[in-house]
């Protein structure tokens, strides 16, 4: 048991409470949500919506226990698409403004570093970890921010939300939004492996 386990002994169990038990009563949520869009009238869309919720957490009463017990043991492919659920969600809800998602660097990297620390792994393994985890997390990060960039290369009011937004006395032009654009978005997307690493480094120490 390291330091942080020792100061902090419910952080790590409310971690693993918020991230895995999110996952199904959003998911159903919006499943209610969007599905019943398309089939009920508008005025029984908050019910389906609310039934997925109930749904989901009737999902976590049954299960997350024993996810949680198995938290450090589950395979890593469940926990990358724990994690792209996740980035699509912050994603969505920022409306294509991927700045938010660089915070879930830290919250893979300290999975990974607890991870590693469980298991009682190596520093040898545990840096190879640590390393492959923040070139997925780089990656992803990449990929929003090249939607980003695509859909605001394409979107003809781009340069006038932006300016008006902001308020520029001197407004950007759109080839100017859209080369900050791709400077800042590989200045995250490298920012995003050092944090990812940096904070499974902590973690596992």
């Amino acid at each position: 048991m390291n330091d942080f386990r020792k100061m902090f002994p419910k952080v790590e169990s409310i971690f693993l409470l918020a991230v895995l038990g999110g996952v199904f009563p959003i998911l159903c949520f919006l499943a209610g949500w969007w599905g019943g869009l398309s089939i009920l009238p508008e005025d029984f869309i908050k019910y389906a919506a609310l039934g997925g919720l109930l749904a989901g957490i009737l999902i976590d009463i049954l299960f997350l226990k024993r996810w949680l017990v198995r938290a450090y043991h589950m395979s890593l492919v469940w926990m990358a698409v724990v994690y792209l659920f996740y980035s699509a969600g912050l994603y969505g809800f920022f409306m294509g403004v991927p700045v938010f998602n660089l915070l879930l660097g830290l919250f893979a990297g300290f999975y990974m570093g607890l991870r590693m620390l469980d298991n009682e792994r190596s520093k040898e393994e545990a840096e190879e970890a640590f390393h492959k985890t923040g070139i997925f997390t780089s990656v992803v990060l990449a990929v929003a921010c090249g939607l980003s960039i695509g859909l605001a290369a394409t979107d003809s009011s781009t340069a006038a939300n932006i300016n008006g937004m902001l308020a520029l006395r001197q407004p950007l032009s759109r080839q100017g939004i859209l080369w900050m654009a791709g400077v800042g978005g590989v200045g995250m997307v490298v920012l995003e492996y050092f944090i990812t690493r940096g904070m499974a480094r902590w973690a596992y120490k």
